[in-house]
């Protein structure tokens, strides 16, 4: 921020003095060094003939009869040659009154008036501490031998009186035809005032405390030079206004940096604009903000597809990845409706730049005006510089973007999948745009149409009745061992509630050996822990000897649960482990199975492990789906299902409750669509035709073959449920393969399913893992090439 220019009062007293630049001229024409060209005599005569110039001039009025002499004597500090170019004045010393001064200085700093509109660079300083810390420097020199080196520029911001655009100079003032002259006490200063006076170095009512004003007398003239530095401070600022975090977001800054880019080019109507590109979810974008318009989407707020821009400049700039300038856009052929739409909106001649971040544009940058020519690859290449630092500035937006868009969707969604993100975070923006343009919007339903399902299913057999029996065993022990303490007490202490206990845990023995139903457990338990636990309890505080007969009965139960959990703890450290190895393979070959082609996978861990699978055109942006993919991933989910079994084959001997697994396909043959269900954060089938093939799916594992008491899903066994017979002449082919190499036996099983509620006519294929098949290797491109030679034969 700039800082009014002061002119205070300086206390030292000055005055204009031309005697040295005279004697100057006097001694070098008499000796003739080097300016022998001058008519010497002409000079010497008229410097004679103004002997008022070799003394102090306190009225400047006195000039004007010796103007054309005074001008002739400045051309030794200001050369003639550059009396057009150069920004140069000679002023009264320390003082804003000017005796001389170029064309060019004039018109930027008129000698006979003080412009109110000049600003300092510096906000810390001011013109009057500046004088007054140089001519204590000066001072300091001639009187107390000590020499301060006072180098820092002095900058100014002067507007520009035709465009109204600030222009910067550096303002140099030169003390060479300066003297001060002493006409009071010089006072001595102590060296450690001095160095009080250096760490202060702008505090001049210190230095004035030290240096008296009223003994020192400034003589000569100042010469001040202006050199303009206007494109290198202006693109310095633009350059520390982008490190701000919100430098391309914020209303304010847009119209800071739009002007200091105008100044760079001297164009008052120069407009500039911004557009931030995210490749991979096909949008680009200004995130609804107002200010920072892209002259490609003047209203479009809410954001485009990259496709918009094709054949336009943009994309030339896109897919080159460097700068393109048309500095005429009406003589430009093959207009697109982009470039089109510019000089709709006044703008004829631009230039567009890719911001490139990690060899990827990233956004673009563009320059505009509503006159041909003015922007030119020459001066264009003055932007050059802040490219990097608004490529800093875009991708900080994009990637904060990207967190406001995944919070949105965390919001919405919780975890998406990845394979699906790319829709959900194309919603996200298109939410945070419209949020940030001030509307109150929510998620959009997302759904895929036309997508192929798969479903499979690795079922702990029987696992239901495994875990009851489990339970069983573990309280029908607990119970026993609660009788024993019950009884060893009783040996000792009779009382008649102790009789009463036994007898419930008798009555409880008998109910549960014969079965345990549905609140059996709960009963149990409850009667361990309400009633055994507190009569224990009492008997050891009551009785060392019962003590150490009670703390050997607690030592059996689970410390958490205060219970035995032996045969039950067994039973679910089998079924983790068994859950944990097929989930862990599933999630290994699940993801590369992404790369045969990207698809929405999500399975669910129970007594067992079940997993849906989605794949079709609709869910992927930026690839061809073909049926060849949905072959290849059937042939895919039957090898993995033979893998899964062969796993927790080999798993069984490290299990301490010996469990099976059976193992189930259902296969779906027609497209469906799927729906993320917002209520419940995850996807279901659309549609109530549709439905079917859920309730298939929630029943099937318990179906029985037709006119049988057998149960479809067998251990050992795979199980491929399907309703149409193209579907079962597909599953034979790959059946066929995997018997070839030894993967299934050769008895394939065609049966007939039980009817089910709100799913008929359904038929399936079952057939035997071979557990001793020697293991091979299925990479991608194998798995297609089977398919190929299948589909072939």
């Amino acid at each position: 921020m700039n800082k009014k220019l002061s002119i205070d009062t300086f206390p030292f007293k000055s005055q204009l003095n031309l005697s040295s630049l005279v004697e100057y001229w006097e001694s070098n024409l008499k000796k003739d060094n080097g300016i022998g060209l001058y008519p010497t005599e002409h000079i010497l005569r008229s410097i004679k003939e103004a002997p008022e110039l070799k003394q102090p001039i306190d009225d400047l009025a006195v000039l004007e009869k010796h103007k054309e002499l005074v001008g002739f004597l400045m051309s030794a500090i200001i050369p003639s040659a550059l009396i057009d170019t150069e920004l140069s004045a000679g002023l009264v010393p320390f003082n804003f009154k000017g005796f001389f001064a170029t064309e060019g200085f004039k018109a930027i700093l008129p000698l006979d008036k003080i412009r109110e509109d000049i600003a300092l660079k510096n906000e810390a300083k001011n013109m009057s501490a500046g004088k007054i810390i140089k001519a204590s420097a000066l001072i300091l020199k001639k009187f107390y031998n000590t020499n301060i080196e006072l180098d820092e520029p002095m900058l100014v911001t002067i507007p520009d009186t035709a465009t109204g655009l600030d222009r910067i100079y550096k303002v140099d003032f030169s003390s060479d035809f300066v003297d001060v002259v002493n006409v009071g006490e010089i006072k001595p200063i102590s060296e450690e005032n001095l160095s009080l006076m250096m760490d202060d170095l702008y505090n001049t009512e210190l230095w004035l405390q030290h240096i008296d004003p009223d003994n020192f007398v400034f003589q000569g003239f100042n010469i001040c030079r202006l050199v303009e530095v206007t494109v290198e401070e202006m693109i310095s600022s633009i350059k520390y206004d982008l490190l701000k975090k919100d430098a391309v977001t914020c209303p304010m800054s847009f119209e800071t940096i739009q002007k200091k880019i105008r100044s760079i080019f001297k164009l008052p109507e120069m407009k500039l604009g911004l557009s931030f590109f995210d490749v991979d979810n096909n949008i680009i974008s200004n995130q609804g903000l107002s200010n920072w318009n892209s002259f490609m989407m003047p209203c479009q707020p809410e954001g485009l597809s990259c496709n918009y821009f094709a054949g336009s400049m943009y994309d030339r700039a896109f897919q080159q990845q460097r700068p393109v300038i048309i500095e005429d856009l009406s003589k430009m052929a093959d207009k697109t409706h982009v470039e089109k739409s510019l000089i709709d909106q006044g703008i004829n001649n631009v230039a567009i730049a890719p911001l490139i971040y990690d060899n990827e544009v990233i956004g673009m940058l563009e320059l505009g005006t509503p006159y041909a020519s003015k922007l030119n690859p020459v001066s264009a290449s003055k932007m050059e510089a802040v490219l990097p630092m608004f490529t800093a500035a875009v991708r900080r937006v994009l990637e904060d973007m990207k967190t406001e868009v995944r919070a949105i969707i965390q919001e919405e969604c919780t975890a998406i999948h990845p394979s699906v993100e790319w829709k959900f975070l194309e919603e996200g923006y298109k939410i945070l745009s419209k949020r940030n343009s001030g509307k109150k919007v929510t998620l959009s339903d997302i759904t895929f149409p036309g997508v192929y399902p798969l479903y499979g299913l690795s079922d702990i057999r029987n696992s239901s009745n495994e875990r009851n029996t489990a339970i069983q065993k573990d309280l029908i022990d607990n119970l026993k061992q609660a009788k024993k303490v019950i009884a060893a007490v009783t040996l000792k202490q009779e009382m008649p509630i102790l009789n009463e206990m036994k007898f419930r845990i008798d009555n409880e023995l008998n109910k549960i050996s014969k079965g345990l139903n549905s609140g059996d457990e709960t009963s149990v338990l409850d009667f361990l822990k309400n009633e055994i636990v507190p009569a224990f309890n009492h008997f050891k505080i009551i009785d060392a000897e019962h003590k150490g007969i009670i703390e050997k009965y607690e030592e059996q139960l689970d410390p958490e649960l205060g219970v035995i959990y032996n045969k039950r703890k067994s039973f679910e450290q089998s079924l983790t482990k068994i859950n944990e190895t097929i989930s862990a393979y599933l999630d290994t070959v699940e993801e590369e199975a992404q790369q045969i082609f990207p698809h929405y996978f999500e399975k669910y861990k129970t007594d067992g492990v079940e997993y849906n699978i989605y794949l079709g055109q609709s869910m992927v942006k930026d690839k061809t789906f073909d049926t060849l993919y949905l072959n290849n991933f059937r042939l895919w989910q039957l090898i993995t299902m033979c893998e899964i079994a062969n796993r927790v084959e080999a798993l069984k001997p490290t299990l301490s409750t010996p469990l099976d697994i059976t193992q189930l396909i259902l296969v779906h043959g027609e497209p469906l669509s799927i729906k993320f269900r917002k209520d419940e954060k995850h996807f279901d089938v659309d549609g109530a035709y549709n439905i079917r093939y859920e309730i298939v799916k929630k029943r099937i594992d318990k179906a029985f073959i037709k006119d049988t008491t057998e149960r479809l899903t067998q251990p050992g066994k795979v199980a491929i449920v399907y309703t149409q017979q193209k579907e079962a002449d597909e599953y034979m082919r790959y059946i066929s393969y995997l018997q070839s190499i030894d993967y299934l036996k050769e008895e394939v099983e065609w049966l007939e399913l039980e009817e089910l509620q709100g799913a008929h006519g359904l038929k399936a294929l079952r057939v035997s893992i071979n557990f001793c098949a020697e293991k091979q290797s299925f990479g991608n491109e194998v798995i297609q090439n089977v398919l190929q030679n299948i589909n072939e034969n």
